[in-house]
Formats: structure tokens, C-alpha cells, sequence
């Protein structure tokens, strides 16, 4: 029984950090599943997710976060 708990606190702590990284993505304009590397990095450095600090880069068109 304990094991089932653990993995249920485990996958809801998975699930939130999802939802977190989508709504970051949709802050700045750009697809949750394929952003780039280095904004990947930077999505879990702003969220203190770990990451690493990456200066973002926004299309002049339509102020999307360019794909880096």
C-alpha cells in the first residue's frame, strides 16, 4: 500500500510540474513539447526546476519565442 502512495504523490508532482512548464510555454509563446534545448533549460531554471539561465530570443514578427 505504501508503494502506491508513493508513486501517486510522485505522478501528481510530475503532472504539476507539466502543467507549470505548458503554462510557461504559453506565456512565451511557444510549443511545451518542442521548444529548444536552451529554452528548455531556461523554463526549468525560471521555474526552479533546475536548468540552466539561457537569454530567450522573441521572432520580431509575431513575439514568439524563437526555437533555440
Amino acid at each position: 500500500m505504501f508503494d502506491w502512495i508513493v508513486k501517486t504523490v510522485a505522478d501528481a508532482s510530475g503532472v504539476t510540474n507539466q502543467l507549470k512548464i505548458a503554462e510557461w510555454a504559453r506565456l512565451n509563446r511557444t510549443n511545451p513539447f518542442d521548444m529548444g534545448a536552451k529554452n528548455y533549460q531556461r523554463c526549468l531554471h525560471d521555474l526552479g526546476l533546475g536548468g540552466k539561465y539561457h537569454e530567450l530570443e522573441y521572432n520580431n514578427e509575431d513575439g514568439s519565442l524563437k526555437y533555440q
